[in-house]
């Protein structure tokens, strides 16, 4: 996509990869290869890109192998043969594994959408990916989400969810213009904290997630995202409630205290969807940091990273 920083244009070190996929589309990721140990796989959201990993990378890049896929369906990556987070965490698997083959562990790091494309594989489990610890950023679960709308502070909070799920979405924000619309949504949700705020909007980055959503792919390949997390995301969820199956692995739970943390009672929530056997790790980021964790306290974030890894990135 011309005209548009990414991670390149910031850190010429890192390696960019178009990867073809089973669905016939495209995966593009940057990648860091420090020639051994697991592949910390760091994926982003809604309405973001892999840039917003841009503060984290330089504090992390020389302990770990990196991989940051474009989210398929957001505009950079093509859109998925199917919306719903299981099709679209398995596209990200197959990219990744074409740079790094199949025997390397992953670690899966992923804020907002990335979290529950995260959260799915990791309940599905399957050896073939190789995930053997997560962290999910900002995010309870999607079914927990949903049942929160009851409360008229969530609804309105995030509105964007029912909103985007609908049908006329896509033509509504294209009348609006989806740099207007992005733009809109951003000054919306940022944190207190003004600091954090100043240091999420560095290297223009509101100008870059705007711009992704000039182009109508990232408009529906969202929408189509919110949509199947209305539906298809939810039903398999209900299902492995009612089933019993749930989180196996060791994983880390960061989130914004005054924000997500606000809304919900994450340290009662998280457990009723883990197995209790593996490590659960739920951290709360406090002083005002907002959604966009990765981007207003990196420094906070990156050490959290590095601690995680240290213990379950073996």
């Amino acid at each position: 996509m011309s005209g548009l920083n990414s991670l390149l244009t910031l850190d010429p070190s890192l390696e960019q990869h178009d990867s073809k996929v089973s669905s016939g589309g495209t995966v593009r990721a940057y990648s860091h290869d420090t020639g051994s140990g697991p592949v910390l796989c760091l994926v982003h959201g809604w309405p973001q890109s892999a840039f917003m990993w841009r503060h984290v990378i330089p504090m992390i890049k020389s302990k770990y192998t990196l991989y940051i896929p474009e989210l398929p369906g957001y505009g950079i990556s093509s859109l998925p043969p199917k919306p719903d987070k299981r099709t679209v965490g398995k596209l990200i698997i197959e990219g990744l594994q074409s740079v790094f083959g199949t025997s390397r562990k992953v670690i899966w790091c992923g804020h907002d959408r990335g979290g529950r494309v995260g959260h799915r594989l990791i309940v599905d489990n399957d050896p073939a990916h190789n995930i053997t610890s997560a962290m999910l950023w900002d995010i309870v679960p999607t079914w927990e989400q949903w049942k929160a709308f009851s409360n008229p502070l969530a609804a309105t909070a995030y509105y964007h969810w029912p909103f985007l799920a609908t049908t006329t979405a896509p033509q509504m924000i294209e009348m609006m213009g989806g740099y207007e619309y992005i733009k809109m949504n951003l000054e919306r949700v940022k944190g207190q904290n003004p600091a954090g705020v100043a240091k999420f909007r560095e290297n223009d980055a509101i100008d870059h997630y705007a711009g992704v959503f000039r182009h109508p792919e990232a408009i529906s390949g969202s929408c189509a995202d919110y949509h199947a997390g209305a539906f298809e995301d939810v039903d398999e969820q209900k299902k492995d409630q009612e089933a019993g199956k749930k989180v196996g692995i060791p994983t880390f739970v960061g989130y914004s205290a005054s924000n997500l943390g606000r809304m919900h009672d994450v340290e009662s929530l998280w457990p009723e969807w883990a197995d209790g056997k593996a490590e659960l790790k739920l951290v709360g980021i406090p002083d005002g940091y907002g959604h966009y964790l990765p981007e207003e306290c990196p420094d906070q974030i990156a050490r959290l990273i590095v601690e995680w890894m240290d213990k379950h990135g073996k």
